[in-house]
């Protein structure tokens, strides 16, 4: 037995330090866009500047309705896994959850996703997994949609490597076989029963259509917001697109940040200006986030008005972490 095992109150620096790693890290990379946010807007002639806020709002809309479309493509999933989980339950249960965002380690999103499913009968280990699938192919699409547009639009390679692990672990993860496998896993270890049915590769190649119809409404929307504050045309669809989908990329992989906080600002911004979509990508990235939180609140909002179906026992959230 080691001395510090017979310490138990001894202070172990180790927790403080990466608490501290990470706020720098967020910082850093905040304060970079905000500066650079700062020199764009010198540098724009706000007498002459002139918003479109129909376009802005057309945006939001669409933006909004991506996340309405991601939760019916978890009902989907939640389906195809052998539990009856309602439309409407779901799909709120999926928009609500994205307040989970906003919590350092996006627990909460197992945790809102659960409560409604288990009014439907459905475990948490199921909710949980299924989240974890919803992700790998999410990026793994994103992934693949990034690095096609930036190849198609000439741009450096040197992203290809970082791109190409995010691929290849998204693909191995939620391989039908390995996805299975360590869910039903999980499901032995607490005692209960495998999952019902087994998602097979027909429903996988599914999915991922669906998740890029998701991109798709999630890209334009993003459009549609820099054409309505910077009058970007056609020709910047496609770069606005690949920038919001790797600005959401880093978000989720900045499990330790809040919304991503500084890494999808920082992902943003570096995307517009390599793809040259607006002449001042840092204020833009600034404007995003804006644009972002304002929408999802909204959105949220609204949801959580919605009837959450009748009521039935309470997940253990325990199942998710262990006893």
């Amino acid at each position: 037995m080691k001395q510090s095992d017979t310490q138990p109150g001894r202070w172990d620096w180790r927790k403080p330090a990466k608490r501290i790693a990470a706020t720098v890290a967020v910082g850093g990379l905040l304060g970079w866009v905000i500066w650079g946010a700062w020199q764009d807007a010198r540098e724009i002639d706000w007498t002459t500047f002139e918003v479109a806020w129909g376009l802005v709002a057309m945006s939001m809309v669409l933006y909004a309705a991506g996340f309405v479309w991601q939760g019916l493509v978890w009902v989907v999933m939640i389906r195809t896994m052998g539990y009856p989980l309602g439309w409407l339950a779901g799909i709120r249960a999926a928009v609500i959850s994205q307040l989970g965002n906003y919590v350092p380690g996006k627990v909460l999103i197992v945790v809102f996703r659960a409560q409604a499913a288990a009014r439907h009968g459905v475990p948490t280990i199921p909710v949980a997994s299924s989240i974890v699938l919803e992700t790998l192919l999410r990026n793994l699409v994103a992934t693949l949609l990034v690095a096609g547009g930036l190849l198609l639009m000439g741009a450096e390679t040197s992203y290809l490597p970082a791109l190409a692990i995010l691929a290849v672990v998204s693909i191995v993860f939620a391989h039908p076989a390995v996805f299975h496998a360590i869910t039903n896993f999980a499901l032995r270890k607490l005692g209960r029963e495998a999952l019902p049915s087994r998602i097979g590769f027909g429903t996988v190649l599914l999915l991922l259509g669906l998740y890029t119809v998701y991109w798709a409404l999630q890209g334009i929307a993003f459009w549609l917001l820099l054409r309505g504050v910077f009058g970007v045309g056609l020709e910047g669809l496609i770069g606005a697109m690949i920038a919001l989908m790797a600005a959401q990329i880093a978000s989720t992989l900045a499990v330790f940040a809040p919304t991503g906080l500084g890494a999808m600002e920082f992902a943003v911004a570096g995307v517009l200006q390599l793809a040259n979509v607006v002449p001042t990508p840092q204020l833009a990235a600034l404007i995003l986030r804006l644009w972002r939180t304002v929408t999802e609140m909204l959105e949220i909002g609204g949801a959580w008005l919605l009837p959450a179906g009748d009521r039935g026992q309470a997940p253990d959230l325990s199942e998710a972490g262990g006893e």
